[in-house]
C-alpha cells in the first residue's frame, strides 16, 4: 500500500509556491479520514482529527492538547525566467539542485504539462557550469511558439517515476518531500489519540520553510513533530554521519535548524521501544527541516522529530527503504497515542 501511496503522490508535479496539484492528490487521501479538511492563503493543506476521535470507541473529550504534525509538500524546481528569440527557456532553481547534475533531465512545465530537456552551452567546461549556463528545450522554434505552453514564472519539476528497486528499496525524484506526506497520511489512518492532531502538509518549505512558519503561527499547537528525509552517510565517501539506509526511522537529536529537548526525543525513543521498531539518531547538522521553522514560532513551541534516512539527496534519483517508512510510522502513531 505504501508503494501505490508513493507512486500516486510522486506523479504530481509541486514546485515551491505551486503546490496546487499535489495538495489536490493528498487531500483526496485524507478527506474521508480527517473531521477537516482545508488550505490557507499559502497553500498549506491541514487535516484535522478533533480530540475525540477514536476508529474503533468513543475516546472522550481528549484532554485539550493539541498536536501539530508537519511534513514538506513541494519538491525542488526550475523557475522560467526568460524565453529567448529561438524558444529556449531560461530557469533558476528553486531548492538545492546543483546545476550540472540536471543536463540532460527531464521536465514538466507545472502549468501546461509541456516537456521539455535541460541543455547547456557547449562553450563551458563541465566543471565551471552554473545555472546561467543552463536552458530547457521545449522542441519549440520560436519564442511566440513556446508562450503558447510556458511563460516567465511558471516552474518546472523533474518528470521521472518511481521505481522499485527491490521489494523494500524504492528510487525516485521527490522522495525528500513524498516520503514524509506519505508517512503522515498513513498515521492519520490509524492513529488513536485524545489529542487533537492536525496534519499539515506545507507549502514553500524548499524556500525557507515558509509555509511551515505560518502553520504553526496559526495553530498555535502544544507539541509539534517534524518528519522529514535526512541524508544518509552509509555511501562511499560520504561526509560524516550515522544514519544508513534502511536502518531504522531516525529520531531527530539536531538538525541545521534546532537542537531537540532531551525529553521530547527521549519520549519517542519510549515510544519506539513500546512497538519493538528499530531506531537510529539524527545529527545532521548540515541538512534542514520543518522543525526550526516551527520551533522558533510565537514564543516557541515544543518540537521533536522523526527522519527517514534517504541517499542520494539533492539528485533526480533519491532512494529510501520502506521499512524505515513503516518504523516512522509506527512510531508516531505510538507516540500520538500514549499523549
Amino acid at each position: 500500500m505504501m508503494k501505490e501511496l508513493l507512486e500516486g503522490l510522486i506523479a504530481v508535479s509541486g514546485g515551491p509556491g505551486q503546490e496546487a496539484s499535489i495538495a489536490a492528490a493528498i487531500r483526496a487521501q485524507v478527506q474521508t479520514i480527517a473531521d477537516e479538511v482545508y488550505t490557507d492563503v499559502l497553500g498549506n493543506l491541514y487535516a484535522v482529527l478533533h480530540a475525540s476521535h477514536d476508529k474503533e470507541s468513543a475516546a472522550g473529550e481528549g484532554d485539550g492538547k493539541t498536536v501539530m504534525l508537519v511534513a514538506p509538500m513541494d519538491e525542488p524546481a526550475l523557475l522560467v525566467t526568460d524565453i529567448g528569440e529561438k524558444g529556449f527557456l531560461r530557469v533558476e532553481p528553486l531548492g538545492q539542485l546543483e546545476a550540472r547534475a540536471l543536463i540532460g533531465a527531464r521536465v514538466r512545465v507545472g502549468r501546461t504539462g509541456r516537456l521539455g530537456v535541460v541543455g547547456v552551452s557547449e562553450k563551458v567546461k563541465l566543471d565551471d557550469v552554473e545555472f546561467a549556463h543552463l536552458f530547457v528545450d521545449i522542441g519549440v522554434g520560436d519564442a511566440d511558439a513556446a508562450q503558447q505552453h510556458v511563460r516567465v514564472g511558471d516552474t518546472a519539476t523533474f518528470a521521472y517515476h518511481l521505481e522499485a528497486q527491490s521489494e523494500e528499496v524504492l528510487i525516485g525524484h521527490a522522495l525528500s518531500s513524498r516520503a514524509p506526506c506519505a508517512v503522515l497520511i498513513r498515521t492519520l489512518m490509524q492513529v488513536q489519540t485524545r489529542a487533537t492532531v492536525i496534519a499539515v502538509f506545507t507549502a514553500q518549505s524548499l524556500v525557507g520553510s515558509r509555509g511551515a512558519r505560518v502553520a504553526a503561527y496559526r495553530i498555535a499547537p502544544d507539541l509539534a513533530v517534524a518528519v522529514n528525509a535526512s541524508p544518509a552517510s552509509d555511501t562511499p565517501d560520504a561526509l560524516p554521519g550515522s544514519l544508513r539506509l534502511g536502518g531504522g526511522v531516525a529520531i531527530k537529536a539536531l538538525d541545521g535548524g534546532m537542537v531537540v529537548a532531551p525529553g521530547l526525543r527521549d519520549g519517542l525513543l519510549a515510544s519506539a521501544r513500546a512497538v519493538e521498531v528499530t531506531t537510529q539518531i539524527e545529527v545532521s547538522p548540515r541538512a534542514r527541516s520543518e522543525a526550526g521553522a516551527v520551533f522558533l514560532t510565537k514564543t516557541g513551541v515544543p518540537t521533536c522529530g522523526l527522519a527517514v534516512p534517504m541517499r542520494h539527496a539533492g539528485t533526480l534519483s533519491q532512494m529510501v527503504d520502506l521499512r524505515d517508512l513503516d518504523g516512522a510510522i509506527a512510531v508516531l502513531t505510538a507516540y500520538l497515542r500514549d499523549l
